[in-house]
């Protein structure tokens, strides 16, 4: 140990930073940066180092240009309001400990009277490198992502935060609340305060923001937003105030500790921050990336899938597959939101051999994407299952069946015992539906009117549809068998050339029913996505497709939203038009993607799944961009708005 007289602290300081290896670390409370720059020499060397921050009159000691050298060095600044320990430790083997700061006042000739010590002991170094430690806890490091202070809590749910720097509304942010555990919230809206407000908004703290103008000008008009964080960061402990507020809804407690426990990770907050509290941005961090694999109940993802990222993140974000092949969900959204690009995203990241995927694709969007699929393009064909629908085409060609004379009753009795809403006893596994009109005929009078229409039938069919429709259904019987008990994982069904709706519909309700039976019978894992999911399973009084018993799709849905959760057979039902599908198969669809909508009718089917904490996403709908969504219910920790990637 040496005493140093205040002549001497400067050129052993000098000396000491030309001869650092590794790193250097000082507490001062005030720093001037061309007495730093003169330490440093251009030196390339790693640097903490902290100051204070109890007022803003500690910045215009302070110069601001500290920060920048700090960071083009790689460094790290922390601010504390209580710092008046002044050392300076250089590679954790030699200090200086004294009463200068290191500005030119406490160095330079002409300054204060100083006096310093030079420590090279192991033990004091070590002593003294465990108090900076100290020191560093109770600071703040500026070059974290800080967003902002906690103001005020309106409830354990609800806070309003100053920000520090211009942040979009759905920010997620993190309040640490203990050294493991922190609170999980979203900037629900943010206000942009001006005079005109300041003076209700500052009641309950009884200040005026204008009494200092000087300060706060110095804040204002502050371009670089690291600096303008560190002033604000001063202004507060010494004002409590700032320009931008956000409302911040609290999430979650979140203690990854639970997670070691195998218990529920995520708790509901029940004391609401301390005001003053440091509110984090959330970025690659670790924790976080924990809570997004968790679902609803809190505990780890049985199977999680990615398909995206946290919104203003990097963050990824998952769903539970176990929660949708037993609890059914919805994707909803406009053309061009991004729905169909969600599932693309979550097939892409399917890894999971004891999950098979169906999925019934209208308009043919799946084809090129989903890699390793089988695939069935269904050829337009004419596809009755039963003597009713047949009677509807009949009709649609003006001919009417009343089934009073015994030729009509015989037809209709052929027609009936061949026509089955059942693939495995369907006349198609046999014959066309062309031989089945032929077949009838036989048993008609030679000569007779019901022959002559039943031919008349079929040329009107052969003309409007062509013969192969009419021909090729043992074929489609046989390929839909095959892709039942395909070695694939995902098949997907496209239904793109098919003309006729109710053949759509009918096919579609065949294939669900032979889904459902396969999942009764084993213990494989299935999920059925449905495109378009209001062709299949529409809202009675909308679209041509009817719901009702005759509808073997609308039917088949209904029982599958409603029981396949018994035998691991999930639902997601995609559609653009919400208003449009089943209420009865909305409401059983336990998590939903929410994209952009427009339709009024639409957003009131959807209003049911926001509840009063979301309104503000619920009124953003209308004007999110494609690939924005809303991911809330039973296969997320909790609702989150999220980004997928588009193309």
């Amino acid at each position: 140990m040496k005493l140093l007289p205040k002549d001497e602290i400067l050129p052993i300081l000098k000396q000491l930073f030309s001869s650092a290896e590794k790193s250097v670390k000082i507490s001062s409370p005030w720093i001037k940066s061309d007495v730093l720059k003169e330490l440093i020499n251009g030196k390339d060397i790693s640097i903490e180092l902290v100051v204070r921050n109890s007022e803003i009159e500690d910045f215009l000691i302070t110069d601001t240009d500290i920060f920048q050298i700090v960071k083009n060095l790689k460094g790290k600044i922390y601010l504390n309001p209580d710092i008046h320990s002044k050392f300076v430790i250089i590679d954790d083997r030699t200090a200086v400990v004294g009463s200068a700061n290191l500005t030119k006042a406490g160095l330079y000739e002409d300054g204060n009277i100083e006096t310093a010590v030079l420590i090279d002991e192991k033990e004091e170094i070590k002593r003294l490198k465990d108090q900076f430690e100290d020191i560093k806890k109770s600071s703040i490091d500026i070059f974290q992502e800080i967003a902002g202070v906690v103001l005020n809590s309106v409830s354990a749910i609800n806070s309003e935060i100053l920000l520090f720097q211009e942040l979009p509304q759905q920010t997620y942010v993190k309040i640490p609340i203990s050294e493991k555990a922190f609170l999980l919230g979203r900037i629900a809206v943010i206000k942009d305060l001006n005079d005109s407000l300041f003076s209700t908004f500052y009641s309950f703290i009884n200040r005026s923001v204008f009494t200092e103008q000087k300060k706060l000008e110095m804040v204002l008009t502050q371009k670089d937003p690291l600096i303008k964080k560190v002033l604000i960061l001063a202004y507060l402990n010494e004002k409590q105030t700032s320009i931008k507020v956000g409302q911040l809804e609290i999430l979650a407690e979140f203690n990854p500790e639970k997670i070691k426990q195998k218990e529920s990770i995520l708790k509901t907050p029940m004391v609401p921050p301390p005001a003053g509290s440091l509110v984090f941005m959330l970025k690659d961090q670790k924790e976080i990336q924990d809570i997004m694999q968790i679902n609803h109940a809190g505990y780890q993802m049985g199977k999680p899938v990615r398909f995206g990222k946290l919104f203003n993140t990097n963050l990824n974000a998952y769903i539970d597959l176990e929660k949708i092949y037993t609890m059914h969900m919805a994707i909803l959204g406009t053309t061009g939101s991004g729905k169909t690009t969600f599932v693309r995203r979550m097939l892409e990241n399917f890894s999971y051999s004891d999950i098979d995927v169906y999925i019934f694709d209208l308009y043919g969007e799946y084809k090129k994407s989903v890699k390793d699929s089988y695939q069935l393009l269904f050829p337009n064909i004419l596809f009755p299952i039963s003597f009713e629908n047949l009677k509807d085409l009949f009709r649609q060609y003006g001919i009417v069946f009343q089934e009073r004379s015994s030729e009509e009753r015989k037809v209709s009795s052929y027609f009936r015992k061949n026509l089955k809403p059942d693939l495995q006893i369907i006349g198609f596994r046999e014959k066309s539906l062309e031989d089945m009109i032929f077949e009838a005929s036989e048993l008609t009078d030679v000569k007779g009117d019901m022959r002559q229409e039943l031919f008349t039938f079929l040329d009107m069919l052969k003309k409007d549809f062509q013969e192969e429709p009419l021909r090729i259904h043992p074929d489609v019987v046989k390929k839909i068998d095959k892709s039942l008990y395909s070695e694939k994982n995902v098949a997907i069904y496209n239904f793109q050339q098919i003309e006729d709706p109710v053949t759509r519909v009918n096919i579609a309700g065949l294939l669900m029913k032979e889904i459902f039976r396969l999942s009764k019978s084993d213990t494989k894992k299935r999920v059925i996505i449905l495109e378009e999911a209001q062709n299949f399973a529409p809202e009675k009084g909308f679209g041509e497709i009817q719901a009702g018993v005759s509808n073997i799709s609308y039917m088949m849905a209904k029982k599958i939203a409603t029981e396949g959760r018994k035998f691991d057979l999930g639902l997601i039902a995609i559609t653009q038009r919400p208003a449009n599908i089943s209420k009865y198969v909305l409401s059983q669809l336990n998590t939903q993607a929410v994209f952009k909508l427009i339709n009024r009718n639409d957003l009131d089917a959807v209003s049911v799944f926001f509840e009063y904490s979301k309104q503000d996403i619920f009124s953003i709908l209308p004007f999110l961009k494609p690939g924005t969504g809303f991911i809330t219910g039973l296969g997320v920790p909790f609702g989150i708005l999220t980004e997928i990637k588009l193309g």
